[in-house]
């Protein structure tokens, strides 16, 4: 798929983002905004395979995994009027009601430990089943940078290295932006860096995580696996809001959804 087709499908999740938080008057539109060409590039330029598993560690951003969903078609595209809806699958954070949700998403820092299970548990599948694949199964996780700050992320990182886990790929949405004021690492994806290969990971530096060619080349070369022995992180600098001028990189923003009029605002700059 063309750069191009891959803007109109940003531009699409965009839309559902802000339509379902809005229709729901609850959710958090501006964490899913800074992360979509991130999880659209994931999904549609053929990085993440059928027998792969994702996991939304940041669950708080659940209306993009939702709106991703639904530009595959697996989704209704009325789901935008159920979101948070008594009853509806489609809650506040992904649960696995839905088929291609595997765990319970929601607290803060423990995506990562998820993974590391997942990943281990694939690696001792194939080597007591003596499975002969051709290509072994990845566990993608994408991480807020705010839960960078929980020690259990951190252990997580520990185990991954110890087992050489890697077919487990983590990203850091690095939007500097957490629920009150920015986190404790701001912008500075190269200390996170610093950190990550210090517990052993192999490390890939996304400077704007909005352009979708610099994902593109990220993303090759981590599924390439440079390192054969090591868990991988991918650390993209986004903007919290992206795609709507009076959100991006504001404060005050967090767990807030737009008005009526705003909505409209927003819709009108997407059309653009």
């Amino acid at each position: 798929m063309d750069e191009g087709k891959l803007r109109e499908i940003c531009k699409k999740v965009r839309y559902e983002i802000l339509v379902s938080t809005t229709n729901a008057g609850s959710g958090h539109p501006t964490s899913s905004l800074s992360a979509v060409e991130l999880l659209t590039t994931l999904f549609f330029r053929g990085f993440f395979d059928k027998n792969d598993k994702f996991l939304l560690s940041k669950g708080h951003a659940a209306p993009l995994l939702y709106a991703l969903y639904s530009a595959l078609g697996v989704v209704p595209s009325d789901w935008v009027n159920r979101l948070r809806k008594f009853g509806s699958p489609y809650e506040g954070h992904p649960v696995p009601k839905l088929d291609f949700i595997d765990v319970a998403a929601g607290s803060l820092g423990q995506g990562l430990s998820v993974g590391v299970g997942m990943a281990l548990g694939v690696k001792l599948r194939i080597k007591n089943k003596k499975l002969k694949i051709k290509r072994e199964p990845k566990i993608w996780v994408l991480l807020g940078d705010s839960e960078m700050a929980e020690g259990q992320v951190w252990e997580a990182m520990e185990i991954a290295a110890y087992y050489k886990l890697n077919n487990l790929i983590a990203i850091i949405d690095v939007n500097r932006l957490g629920q009150y004021g920015e986190t404790e690492e701001g912008w500075d994806i190269y200390n996170y860096e610093k950190k990550a290969r210090a517990f052993g990971w192999e490390t890939i530096i996304i400077e704007n995580g909005h352009v979708i060619s610099e994902i593109y080349r990220a993303f090759k070369k981590v599924s390439s696996g440079t390192h054969a022995s090591k868990p991988k992180m991918v650390i993209a600098k986004t903007i919290k809001g992206k795609g709507v001028s009076f959100l991006e990189n504001k404060e005050n923003w967090h767990g807030k959804t737009l008005d009526k009029k705003e909505l409209r605002l927003a819709i009108k700059e997407l059309d653009k």
